[in-house]
């Protein structure tokens, strides 16, 4: 019976040290990120000008801003406060995969079956989202994204871009708060 007592404990002291861990581990690896600059912030309209050579990506980013809905999406660059510029790029990367083959041998009349490395080449198409500032050509943010089969890399860049104004616009609202006003 003692044993068993003795067990739990230090299975329940093992749980908890564990669990502490990954809860250390966790803060440890908060993302960080430069703060976007204002005029992302104080925005009001934007212009979608398309240079990707795809209509789907140019109507993914629309459907994402109009959900935000924190952006009046405008059809004049003129009339936009920013301009998100859409592209996509396509690079060759050469690597090795296993291939299942089958030899036959002449001299012994056997089979012999198993894996070996092949080299590949395969195709690594990407958008990019550059965001800018229309009366000065200053890149206010940029990133890229692979596609994926799983998830659309258009969709994953506007909802990072959401992201970051959100934690800013929160962590400016908390400092104000925090900050006494005379």
């Amino acid at each position: 019976m003692k044993m068993v007592i003795r067990a739990r404990k230090v299975f329940w002291g093992i749980l908890i040290c564990v669990a502490a861990m990954c809860l250390s581990f966790a803060k440890k690896h908060e993302e960080v990120h430069a703060p976007l600059p204002a005029k992302v912030l104080t925005a009001k309209a934007v212009y979608i000008q398309n240079n990707s050579g795809y209509a789907n990506i140019a109507d993914k980013v629309f459907a994402q801003l109009k959900e935000w809905g924190r952006y009046q999406i405008v059809d004049d660059k003129k009339k936009a406060d920013l301009v998100l510029v859409l592209t996509t790029s396509s690079s060759e990367e050469s690597t090795t995969k296993p291939a299942w083959v089958s030899t036959y041998n002449s001299k012994t009349g056997a089979w012999t079956n198993g894996t070996v490395n092949t080299p590949t080449t395969e195709s690594v198409d990407s958008t990019r989202v550059t965001v800018i500032d229309p009366a000065t050509g200053d890149i206010m943010w940029a990133d890229q994204r692979e596609w994926e089969r799983r998830h659309s890399a258009t969709e994953e860049l506007i909802k990072e871009l959401r992201k970051r104004v959100e934690e800013q616009e929160k962590a400016e609202a908390a400092a104000k708060a925090a900050t006494p006003s005379h």
